[in-house]
This record gives C-alpha cells, sequence and structure tokens, in this order.
C-alpha cells in the first residue's frame, strides 16, 4: 500500500518510451576527403574509438581518402562522428560521408587496417 491506503501494483509495466538510444548498439561508416593521409588521421581515429570502446576499423583509400567503421553505442559514434570531422592537427577535412546501421557484432576490438 502507498501512503494514500491505496494498493499499488507489484509489478509496473515499464514505459518503454524512456529507453535509452544511446543503449542500442549501432554501426557508422565514415568516408573522409581532403587532407588526411600522411598526417596521422588513422592513429588519431584508432585513439578516438579505444578512448569511446568502439569496435571496427579504419583505413586509407587508394583514391587518398579515409574509412573508417565503427560499432558502439549511439552517443559514442556520435562523439566519434563529430572527432573525425575535426581531425587531427594538420588534417583538412573537405568532406564527410556517412552511413549509419545495424550493429554486425563482427569487430572487438578497434584497428588500422591495409590500404583498401
Amino acid at each position: 500500500m502507498d501512503h494514500s491506503g491505496t494498493r499499488c501494483p507489484k509489478f509496473i509495466k515499464p514505459d518503454m518510451s524512456q529507453v535509452v538510444s544511446s543503449d542500442i548498439w549501432r554501426s557508422l561508416e565514415i568516408r573522409l576527403i581532403g587532407r588526411v593521409q600522411g598526417v596521422g588521421f588513422r592513429y588519431f581515429t584508432l585513439e578516438v574509438a579505444r578512448r569511446l570502446s568502439l569496435a571496427g576499423y579504419v583505413m586509407n583509400t587508394r583514391e587518398g581518402g579515409v574509412r573508417a567503421y565503427a560499432e558502439g553505442p549511439q552517443e559514442a559514434l556520435d562523439q566519434f562522428l563529430r572527432a573525425l570531422q575535426q581531425g587531427p592537427a594538420g588534417a583538412r577535412v573537405r568532406e564527410v560521408r556517412t552511413t549509419w546501421g545495424v550493429a554486425t557484432g563482427t569487430h572487438t576490438t578497434f584497428t588500422i587496417q591495409p590500404t583498401l
């Protein structure tokens, strides 16, 4: 019973509108164009991803860009994207293309991959 004398239900059905979307793992592929090679961009990306506990990879592309793929909570992916849009000192990001999806769970850590 509550303080008014009425019976309280033993279990209350949770309000699913209150579920935090950051608990849901998603995937994010980012393609960066500009001065993004030769400036430590992959190592910068690796550091940011590890700090945010993301799984995935980063690589240079033969066209001169950088491609990153990460899986994790929405909030962490948002922070990851903001960091990569700025890049490390010396980088000049001209264009950012993103593709959002569902996490596959195929990556357990974040790594630097060979050029594609």
